[in-house]
């Protein structure tokens, strides 16, 4: 992402000088331009003054001064300066939108990346502990029962629902089940049974369990039969 605003920034600076080189020989050009009407315009002013000194014929009429002297109306070059400064202006203010941008995604990535971040972190810090799991099969469904305690050191839980995953030999997915906690509000300290219900009609090798919030959140938990932390 920087290296991609690094380059677009370094071009529009490119295009910022060449838009300037670009003006600048404009006005260059119509100083020169405009230098070179004075001096014609000086040449036919001395022209009379040479020509009176010859007889001219009678009644010819004399030469239209006020046509010599008139400036042929050109188109006024402020059109194109108007639209070079205008694109100049737009370049200018990209790079000052690419720099401000530039400057807010390092100071979101910085505080994504900041400790005590609330966002995907798990509830509780000490994490749920899982005292005793059980299964039985019977017919279409596995039952699942278990013992869980909330540490003295976690946070007050309400309607934490747990939710059982059956797998096959092959690792694949076959089924899943969930439920909530048999105690509703779960205070540091806590236990509490739980009973899920999946159903399966395949071959079930192993299982997993996991729990939530009732907000979706995850909820690590320990598993205390192995001392295993588990997500």
């Amino acid at each position: 992402m920087d290296t991609t605003l690094v380059g677009v920034t370094l071009l529009s600076l490119a295009m910022a000088a060449a838009l300037s080189v670009i003006v600048w020989r404009m006005l260059r050009d119509e100083r020169a331009r405009s230098d070179a009407r004075v001096a014609v315009l000086t040449s036919m002013a001395a022209a009379p003054a040479a020509a009176s000194r010859q007889d001219l014929p009678l009644r010819q009429a004399p030469p239209s001064v006020g046509a010599m002297f008139t400036e042929p109306e050109q188109a006024s070059p402020w059109g194109n300066r108007v639209a070079v400064m205008a694109g100049l202006a737009l370049v200018i203010a990209s790079t000052v939108l690419f720099a401000l941008a530039a400057g807010g995604t390092r100071t979101a990535a910085r505080g994504a990346g900041a400790p005590g971040a609330p966002a995907g972190a798990a509830v509780s810090a000490a994490g749920l502990e899982l005292l005793s799991l059980r299964d039985s099969r019977q017919a279409d469904t596995l039952t699942i029962t278990g013992l869980v305690h909330n540490p003295r050191s976690g946070t007050p839980l309400t309607r934490v629902a747990v939710t059982a995953y059956a797998f096959d030999d092959n690792g694949s997915f076959l089924a899943s089940g969930r439920a909530l906690l048999d105690v509703t509000s779960f205070a540091p300290g806590d236990d509490s049974p739980f009973v899920v219900a999946v159903p399966v009609s395949g071959t079930v090798a192993r299982y997993r369990i996991g729990f939530r919030t009732e907000d979706g959140r995850v909820i690590a938990h320990i598993d205390k039969r192995q001392q295993a932390l588990v997500q």
